[in-house]
């Protein structure tokens, strides 16, 4: 089954498409992505950078991922990547960005995710599988969040922080240093 691209929407050559994928109007597909089978683009969302989506993905209108690091004087480079697990959801507005080089240029989210309205994923985080991240989540670059988090809405996360698995972060929380797994 090959994909299906809307005549409004503007896939660059290079851009590599799974079976099924299904790109909607106004969205944008850079050259460096590679789009697993049956990934969803809803309407004006993009995808960007050096960036990988797992299969089965779903991005909502204005979601967009693999953007840049937001660091001033940063350029897009080879070695900045993001890598998407299978099955993740990006609901509108919601952003992924890339990691930077020096830091080993990697952001990675696992399979599972379910990133809300307005969250952000900041450069070089690794989040782990099943994470839910409600509404206007903001995670700063360098986290690391184990499996099976959820982030309740307006939560925001300073730059190193860990969040061990299966903890819950409570609406609104700021949080300023490591979470135990399991913890609130």
């Amino acid at each position: 089954m090959s994909a299906h691209i809307h005549s409004t929407a503007y896939v660059e050559d290079g851009a590599i498409l799974g079976d099924g994928v299904q790109i909607g109007p106004f969205c944008h597909v850079g050259p460096h992505v590679t789009l697993g089978s049956g990934v969803v683009l809803k309407s004006h969302s993009v995808v960007t950078g050096h960036t990988e989506v797992g299969a089965g993905c779903i991005l909502h209108p204005h979601a967009v991922i693999g953007g840049l690091p937001q660091v001033i004087g940063f350029e897009e480079t080879p070695e900045s990547r993001l890598v998407v697990g299978s099955n993740c959801v990006f609901r509108e507005y919601a952003t992924a960005h890339s990691g930077m080089p020096k830091f080993g240029g990697l952001t990675t989210i696992g399979d599972n995710c379910f990133v809300m309205i307005g969250a952000h994923v900041a450069h070089d985080n690794q989040i782990g599988d099943n994470v839910v991240m409600a509404n206007n989540v903001s995670l700063a670059g360098h986290i690391t969040v184990g499996d099976n988090v959820w982030f309740g809405g307006l939560a925001a996360v300073h730059q190193f922080s860990r969040i061990g698995r299966n903890a819950f972060i409570g609406g609104g929380a700021i949080v300023v240093e490591d979470v135990i797994p399991f913890g609130s």
